[in-house]
């Protein structure tokens, strides 16, 4: 649950600030790490954009000796706000204190660990008064650096692009640099959000409620945030950009992965409870990150598809299977499923239907039932648009929540080429000999045409 912005209690201001109201609010969240903090606000005095046209937002979340200190010395060199907090509540708190006090029309989202490029807040800011400042949010460059640019910086000066070649990069460069996916990123944008330098109209962002402060630890907050942005804004393509000459450069500082990642996880967990959706579904499932784009506008597209070619229609089951379903808790998936008459306790992924407590939105590859849940788990046709590789993933899950998964085919006469550029499956024998040598499976057809390969269970 997201808290109303601007309910945190905080203690102690440095404010340098002009009395007019700025375009563009800058807001630091920091904890501990002073001395990339310094830094951090340097690169600020050194910027392009008029000093009088922004201001500095620096919430220090309960850091042990206090940050003012190493805030204070900036008061005459940038309109800045020193607020504190203390204990540390979370970065997700930090920043939503800062949003609150911010003045700006754009909120520039940066890390207290990253320099800006002198024309970082100008090109932020051009970007949201370039399209009159509607909604809108910018990614900008997050460039990893070592010695040579950290000697630079530390001399106030500018990393050369000798400093910042080869391989010195933004994490997502090398997605970017692909033509199909930079043009599938509207599709999806949230994926790609890191607010470590990122530009947001600030009536968007107190319109979703800001950052979750239930998200304490490292990791997703900001792909929740932009996710909860993307929709807010009815998954508005126009709504995200790519900045590419909007640039900062990441100081490298002490990271212990395995408990980063750990936290990822536990973050993920609580992420998927609060928006049971396919998107979230890919997103969070192991696997390449660059894929996960991709996954979301196939299977988007293949719910268009599904319908256009009167697949995943579970009115076209045997009437004798439609019985058999109806004695059993099952999971069924497909278009119309919430309507069909269930067992007890069934579960349905109906995407033509609301999305309720029975019937989610999913794609069936993570869910949130517990082991053993059903007796029977179906897909009716909208499985054979799964990528092998998802395929699989749906079959093991399908296995952990029930002894039985029936793969239903309606239609065989579409070939995989007439779905194209849609992954489609249409040889069952090729998917039985696949199957076959790790579990039981079998293949049976009907006289009006459906097929059906039957993995676990009893015939």
């Amino acid at each position: 649950m997201n808290r109303p912005l601007g309910s945190e209690v905080t203690t102690g201001s440095v404010d340098g600030g002009a009395a007019h109201r700025p375009r563009l609010s800058v807001t630091v969240p920091v904890f501990n790490n002073g001395h990339l903090l310094t830094l951090a606000l340097q690169a600020l005095t050194r910027q392009t954009m008029p000093r009088d046209e922004f201001e500095v937002i620096v919430v220090d979340d309960g850091s042990e000796p206090t940050l003012e200190p190493v805030v204070a010395p900036f008061a005459d060199a940038l309109p800045l706000t020193y607020l504190r907090h203390s204990p540390n509540r979370g970065r997700s708190v930090a920043r939503n204190r800062a949003i609150a006090e911010a003045r700006g029309d754009v909120i520039l989202l940066l890390d207290a660990d990253h320099c800006a490029h002198p024309e970082l807040l100008r090109r932020h800011w051009e970007f949201h008064a370039g399209r009159g400042l509607r909604p809108g949010v910018q990614l900008g460059r997050s460039i990893l650096v070592d010695w040579a640019a950290i000697e630079a910086l530390r001399q106030g000066e500018t990393p050369t692009p000798a400093m910042v070649g080869d391989y010195r990069e933004d994490v997502r460069d090398y997605l970017f640099a692909s033509p199909h996916r930079r043009r599938d990123f509207t599709r999806a944008p949230w994926v790609y959000g890191h607010t470590n330098n990122a530009s947001v109209d600030r009536a968007s962002l107190l319109a979703v409620g800001g950052f979750d402060e239930e998200l304490v630890t490292w990791g997703g907050e900001d792909n929740e945030l932009f996710y909860r942005l993307f929709h807010h804004h009815g998954r508005d393509p126009d709504l995200f950009a790519i900045g590419d000459d909007a640039i900062t450069y990441d100081l490298p500082h002490f990271r212990s992965w395995r408990v980063l990642m750990a936290q990822l996880a536990e973050n993920f967990i609580h992420i998927a409870r609060k928006h049971p959706r396919y998107d979230i579904e890919f997103f969070g499932f192991p696997g390449l990150w660059s894929n996960a784009v991709r996954r979301i506008a196939w299977f988007e597209d293949a719910l268009d598809a599904s319908r256009a070619h009167g697949l995943g229609q579970v009115d076209r089951l045997p009437a004798d299977y439609q019985r058999l379903l109806a004695g059993e808790n099952c999971l069924l998936v497909g278009h119309g499923a919430s309507k069909l008459a269930l067992g007890p306790g069934s579960v349905t992924f109906d995407h033509d239907a609301p999305a309720s407590a029975d019937n989610l939105h999913l794609a069936g590859l993570l869910t949130p039932f517990e082991g053993d849940r059903f007796d029977r788990v179906v897909s009716v046709d909208l499985w054979r648009f799964l990528n092998p590789e998802d395929l699989g993933a749906f079959l093991e899950e399908g296995r952990r929540l029930a002894g039985r998964v029936d793969f239903v085919c309606t239609d065989l006469s579409i070939p995989p080429a007439a779905m194209l550029p849609l992954p489609f499956a249409r040889d069952l024998d090729f998917l039985r000999t696949t199957v076959e040598p790790h579990l039981p499976v079998r293949l049976t057809t009907t006289d009006d045409g459906c097929a059906t390969i039957s993995v676990g269970g009893t015939p």
